[in-house]
């Protein structure tokens, strides 16, 4: 049959043509289209979308086995299949065109993370508790990846925010005009909380104690935020703060059993000082900024004085919470009630409802609890002046007209990242010019133009890749890739001063500056985002747990501590220069006691350290490595369960590096029955009968399976029901034939197949490092980075400066 242009392309998609050439073109003809889709004119040689949508509803069609229809001739189950792998092997391949940039990078601007670490350090500013673009649009992924340049777009409305946001940054960072003096502030007593609290705390101890009884991520909070109201305005500048409190913990030997409160007794309580915004008006829940500044062991019944030093911004007050603190204090008050209503005296025992509860309880119980009796805080101590801000953009306190062309000069040299031409400094100065004329004084005038910079495009913008003639990055360019690679933000004044001098090309130098950076403090920046981005974990906790079933994620405050360990883990890696498999192989990690409970082994990390992380060694040969790692195992399920077909996925795409074809969009979903008799085994394995399905299936099914002695926080697990009903089976046989029982065999397999997962860890950096994604073309040129490693088992700093050293990083 010879239809539309099927015969001059027919040799691309054999044996495709001919499946759809015999089973489906008599019904879906351009003059009758069967179900409103033709495929008579099919072109494999033309890679739009068009056809790529096309292609892409024959192969779920197919998969799903809905098409052919019932009533016309069916194809055999070998026929189906070789087909659903050819025409998908010809989708991929039209995708990678499409999507292609020719192996090249293309011009990009920064993304939000970026554009926020660059105005840090460009204007010397604490980016703690500010953040200029939270009211950035969210940026495009790609490969979960938020630098590649052509998916990375500015729209008007983005164009509005990096006005705004280039205005909140300057005026911040010489909001000061004078030496701040120290101040002291004294609170005690009249500690009102929140209004849930406030009646009960009158009628308990008349105000006289700042009471913390749950932890800071608990749903409806009651006594998470312990705030100062008379603090109102919070701190009057910018600074680092003395704050001392006055305060014990109390009721960890409380009578009330783990079925009425929901907390960990056997550990210290631990308080913490996190930031609140006075302007936001709530002080006594969660806000969007709010990380943790200090945190400190409260000593059980002793009343004691502890002192921390923290940060905090203008129109900030500190936020004092129980950072291991119970889990819905608020139900508990009733459940002390139905449980141990006889400890309570017996003229409160009739009460009724949560008001009455709460009153009785907070007077006459032993709710575990943090109390405090006093806080002074003393401020700003230890300060600079001139500030740093001011020495950067001022060159000392104060703005100095005659100086003005001189520091517009010095601020675009380092906004730009590059020396500004001399069209550019006279652009800036003219605004600065018609400032004046137009009525502002010359400060203000001076802040305007260091804004109209910030939202220039070589402010915004990486530098542009070289003429079409060239392909070398310029000196410039090529210190701005490697701190953006390797810190997230702007070449510092070495590596600035070397581009300056045209010493970058020197492959001796590049090396020696990547091996500085990656020692450097400011490479954390790069260790966080990168694993953010290669193993999703910038996802974590958009899909979160359970409350009920998993307290201790919250009640810990688990989702930065699992961060934190595969942070952790990389940066050991790099700074040990260990081999890139030890993230199969190792049998130890970097956990607090928080982890180190979630995994059994708090033995190895000691309670008067509980918060600080220590390197640990597994006794279960199922821990070890990334796979047994929460962050990953918590990132790779869905919050209330796990699936085998997730992990699988997961796996296949940041390990193996050998992702499969996205499912239909109308396959059912497979969900574990653990009420019945069936696992989700079983039904997977009825699922994969199809022989269509199995295709992907017999990838996917034995990795994950690996991992479901792990549940969805990745706390070890036999069995998928409580009653032990369901017991869990793990092991797997891999496409090829190899067998494992369990997560520790699959590691093995995997080591077995070690070129895979390093050519992935390699495709990933390199990706993060030029901003645009790996191409079958840089093929070679992977081999070649790889090649240099690989006798001495992939070095991690090694394989990362082989990255930095090659001709690919080095050009456009």
């Amino acid at each position: 049959m010879a239809c539309g242009g099927w015969p001059a392309n027919a040799k691309a998609a054999d044996p495709a043509f001919g499946f759809l050439a015999n089973y489906c073109i008599e019904c879906h003809t351009v003059d009758d289209p069967g179900g409103q889709r033709e495929f008579e004119t099919l072109d494999f040689a033309n890679t739009n979308l068009d056809t790529q949508i096309k292609i892409q509803e024959i192969v779920d069609q197919l998969t799903l086995g809905s098409m052919p229809p019932v009533d016309a001739d069916q194809p055999s189950d070998s026929e189906r299949v070789a087909a659903i792998e050819q025409l998908t092997r010809v989708l991929e391949s039209m995708r990678e065109k499409s999507s292609s940039t020719g192996g090249q990078s293309v011009l990009r601007r920064l993304s939000r993370r970026e554009y926020r670490n660059t105005v840090g350090d460009l204007l010397a500013i604490d980016m703690t508790m500010f953040d200029p673009t939270t009211e950035f649009p969210t940026d495009n992924l790609s490969q979960h990846f938020d630098n590649i340049g052509d998916t990375l777009v500015t729209s008007g409305h983005l164009l509005e925010k990096y006005l705004m946001a280039a205005d909140r940054c300057v005026e911040k960072a010489l909001a000061v005009n004078q030496r701040p003096q120290t101040k002291e502030w004294v609170y005690k007593d009249n500690f009102v909380q929140q209004p849930e609290l406030n009646r009960a705390h009158k009628l308990a101890f008349n105000y006289k104690h700042l009471v913390l009884y749950d932890h800071p991520l608990n749903d409806k909070p009651e006594g998470a935020y312990g705030h100062l109201h008379q603090f109102a305005d919070g701190v009057p500048v910018d600074g680092v703060y003395e704050i001392k409190v006055l305060s014990q913990a109390l009721h960890r030997d409380t009578p009330y059993n783990k079925r009425t409160i929901f907390i960990d007794l056997d550990e210290p309580f631990r308080m913490g000082i996190r930031p609140g915004d006075t302007s936001l008006g709530d002080m006594v829940h969660t806000q969007p900024i709010q990380p943790k500044l200090a945190e400190t062991v409260i000593a059980d019944n002793e009343l004691k004085w502890y002192t921390f030093n923290i940060p905090l911004d203008r129109g900030f007050a500190p936020r004092f919470t129980f950072e291991n603190g119970q889990h819905d204090v608020r139900g508990s008050y009733s459940r002390v009630f139905r449980n141990h209503v006889n400890t309570l005296p017996a003229i409160v025992r009739g009460g009724r409802g949560i008001v009455e509860f709460r009153n009785a309880v907070i007077k006459h119980g032993q709710l575990p609890q943090i109390r405090i009796d006093e806080v002074r805080i003393r401020g700003p101590v230890n300060v600079d002046w001139p500030t740093r801000s001011q020495q950067r953009l001022l060159g000392g306190t104060s703005f100095d007209p005659k100086q003005a062309s001189e520091l517009i000069q010095k601020f675009a040299s380092r906004a730009y990242r590059r020396p500004p031409t001399t069209e550019e400094v006279a652009g800036l100065v003219g605004i600065y010019e018609s400032r004046v004329a137009g009525g502002h004084t010359p400060f203000q005038a001076y802040k305007d133009t260091l804004k109209a910079a910030m939202c220039s495009p070589a402010f915004l913008y990486l530098s542009p890749p070289p003429l079409a003639e060239a392909t070398a990055l310029s000196q410039h360019g090529l210190a701005e890739r490697l701190s953006y690679f390797l810190t997230s933000s702007m070449p510092d004044d070495r590596l600035r001063s070397l581009a300056d001098k045209g010493k970058l090309d020197d492959r001796q130098t590049l090396h020696a500056e990547t091996m500085r950076l990656l020692g450097s403090k400011s490479s954390d920046a790069f260790v966080a985002d990168f694993l953010d981005s290669w193993l999703n974990l910038r996802a974590l906790g958009s899909m979160p747990p359970d409350p009920k079933a998993s307290r201790e994620y919250y009640a810990a405050g688990l989702e930065p501590e699992m961060k934190q360990e595969t942070r952790l883990f990389l940066r050991d890696l790099i700074d040990r220069n260990a081999s890139a498999l030890l993230f199969l192989s190792a049998d130890y990690s970097f956990v607090n006691r928080d982890l180190a409970k979630l995994y059994g082994i708090e033995d190895q990390v000691p309670v008067d350290a509980a918060a600080n992380f220590h390197r640990v060694v597994f006794r279960d040969p199922r821990r070890g490595g990334l796979l047994g790692q929460a962050s990953v195992l918590t990132v790779s399920a869905n919050g209330i369960e796990t699936s085998p077909v997730v992990r699988g996925v997961w796996l296949l795409e940041n390990v193996v590096g050998t992702p499969t074809p996205p499912p239909p969009d109308d396959v059912p979903t497979l969900d574990p029955d653990v009420r019945g008799a069936k696992s989700i085994r079983d039904q997977l394995v009825r699922h994969s009968e199809s022989a269509a399905c199995n295709l992907c299936h017999r990838k996917i099914d034995p990795l994950g399976f690996a991992l479901e002695g792990f549940d969805p926080i990745g706390r070890v697990r036999q069995h998928y029901d409580a009653r032990g009903k369901q017991k869990i089976d793990t092991s797997g046989v891999l496409p090829g034939g190899d067998t494992f029982s369990g997560p520790a065999e699959l590691r093995q397999r995997l080591l077995e197949r070690k070129e895979f997962f390093v050519r992935t860890v390699t495709n990933r950096l390199i990706s993060h490092a030029l901003g645009r994604r790996i191409e079958s073309s840089d093929r070679a040129a992977v081999d070649g980075i790889i090649g240099q490693v690989q006798e001495d088992d992939y070095p991690m700093a090694d394989l990362i400066a082989a990255i930095v050293t090659s001709d690919l990083f080095q050009r456009r």
